[in-house]
């Protein structure tokens, strides 16, 4: 991927979670350097969504940097005026994603390590945020990459059934690690649901700016519900909200005690999507 002499180039391995929270950076770069072509490489359909929405002009896989081949990336690489991320070998501005900070948003920490200013928390998100109900449904995503980071099944039929019980439209998402994990289409689901399946994520993006809540795990899903303004129910267990969780007045996170996600109750949840009965 050889850039031009005015382009900046992003740079952010992971998932889509870890590829979402670089948007305020983004955002910020986008301010800070108005004449230069903006770039990213990362998760490829992360990519693809941002360039869809505006916030880059072209992205790329970061897998086909071939960042294990120092030579080889570096020829890739050749031409940008400044590379930000998280690769210290190739990065001009490197940001260190495992230096973490207490209490402080990483999204946040991550500019300070770039020296950037932000408008928080609206830098981080692609649509703005909304408020609980409209016409759609309720989306549910019960999957995480990591079974640690998952509420457990029974809760979330649970939920379903206090939900359905106002009167609620149930969609639940099936990404690709439930596909090979634990696919929720064959969990016994106690009233009728609709299963979102093989979405793109610019796909599944536009269906979560439309649902009316959404309910999910500390995923990257979770956080595409929240950057494109989705009432969004934020389930978090081992790791720290403060850090991870998506930010603003559209999401509220739920936190079981001493980190076990077992012990968010099933009313709790179901109160923060549609209030108390």
């Amino acid at each position: 991927m050889t850039g031009a002499a005015d382009a900046v180039l992003v740079l952010r391995r992971g998932g889509l979670g870890d590829c979402l929270l670089m948007l305020p950076l983004l955002r910020a770069l986008r301010r800070a350097r108005p004449g230069a072509a903006l770039h990213f490489a990362g998760a490829s359909e992360c990519g693809e969504l941002f360039c869809r929405r505006g916030v880059v002009d072209a992205a790329r896989a970061a897998e086909d940097l071939e960042l294990w081949h120092a030579a080889r990336a570096r020829q890739r690489l050749l031409g940008y005026c400044e590379i930000v991320g998280d690769e210290p070998t190739l990065a001009t501005v490197p940001i260190d994603v495992t230096r973490v900070v207490a209490g402080v948003p990483v999204a946040r920490q991550w500019l300070q390590q770039a020296g950037l200013p932000t408008h928080w928390p609206d830098d981080g998100w692609l649509a703005p945020p909304r408020a609980c109900g409209g016409p759609g449904a309720i989306v549910l995503a019960p999957g995480s990459g990591a079974r640690a980071k998952c509420w457990p099944p029974v809760r979330w039929l649970e939920l379903a059934a206090l939900l359905a019980a106002r009167g609620c439209a149930l969609q639940v998402v099936v990404g690709p690690v439930e596909l090979e994990r634990d696919d929720p289409r064959r969990w016994p689901w106690p009233v009728p649901v609709t299963f979102v399946v093989g979405r793109r994520v610019t796909e599944l993006a536009a269906e979560l700016e439309a649902a009316a809540a959404f309910v999910g795990n500390d995923s990257g899903t979770t956080h595409l519900a929240a950057v494109v303004g989705a009432p969004t129910v934020a389930l978090f267990g081992p790791t720290e909200p403060l850090l991870w969780a998506p930010v603003g007045p559209h999401v509220r996170v739920l936190r079981g005690a001493a980190g076990e996600l077992a012990a968010i109750p099933t009313a709790d949840v179901a109160a923060a999507v549609i209030g108390p009965r």
